[in-house]
């Protein structure tokens, strides 16, 4: 996928107030930030241990390692403790924490263990049911609704995370990032032979 593309899906399934401004360009830049501050915090501000080790397992089946880096490698659990922390409003941190607690829950009621617990395979099955869940939120109710739904968040923070992460870029080939560039041709040929 190319960069561009890749950045206008993340712009485009936000559903984030704070980012639906943003440029393409901005939110590559914010994602790249964000991730260096979260790098540089050991504590956590808005994930409490228990909580940080839920995101973590279910950003890792998310996007698993393979034979490339997985959301582990990434850094996603830091990423989204910062966003949360630094920037979704109040309403939409509460509506994520809130959610977490839903996983324990279908968890232990399939495998009677906490969903950071559990086995590779009942951590797939419970996400793939909240995933149903949020598509035909989606269907019934438009993306908007959609993506109200905490699972829909915790999603995309993976997602933008990875995509904005070292590890991320360089799986996906958009990394180096290119930066500004100044050539040294003559002023003529950069305007194709025309005089200036």
């Amino acid at each position: 996928m190319e960069r561009r593309a890749l950045i206008q899906w993340l712009v485009a399934t936000a559903g984030l107030e704070c980012l639906d401004s943003l440029a393409p360009s901005d939110l590559l830049a914010l994602g790249r930030d964000v991730h260096r501050r979260a790098a540089a915090r050991t504590a956590r501000r808005a994930l409490s241990p228990h909580a940080e080790r839920t995101v973590t397992a279910a950003a890792e089946r998310i996007l698993p390692a393979t034979d490339t880096p997985g959301a582990t490698d990434a850094g996603v659990s830091a990423f989204i403790d910062k966003m949360l922390a630094d920037w979704h409003t109040p309403a939409e941190r509460e509506r994520f924490l809130a959610g977490l607690p839903d996983l324990d829950a279908r968890s232990r009621a399939r495998t009677s263990r906490d969903f950071a617990d559990g086995a590779a395979p009942d951590q797939i099955a419970v996400l793939t049911a909240l995933d149903t869940e949020v598509t035909a939120l989606r269907a019934s109710q438009g993306d908007a609704a959609a993506n109200q739904h905490w699972f829909a968040m915790l999603k995309y923070l993976t997602v933008y995370g990875y995509c904005t992460s070292e590890a991320g870029m360089r799986t996906l080939g958009l990394h180096p990032r290119p930066g500004r560039y100044d050539g040294c041709a003559p002023i003529a040929a950069l305007n194709h032979g025309r005089p200036s």
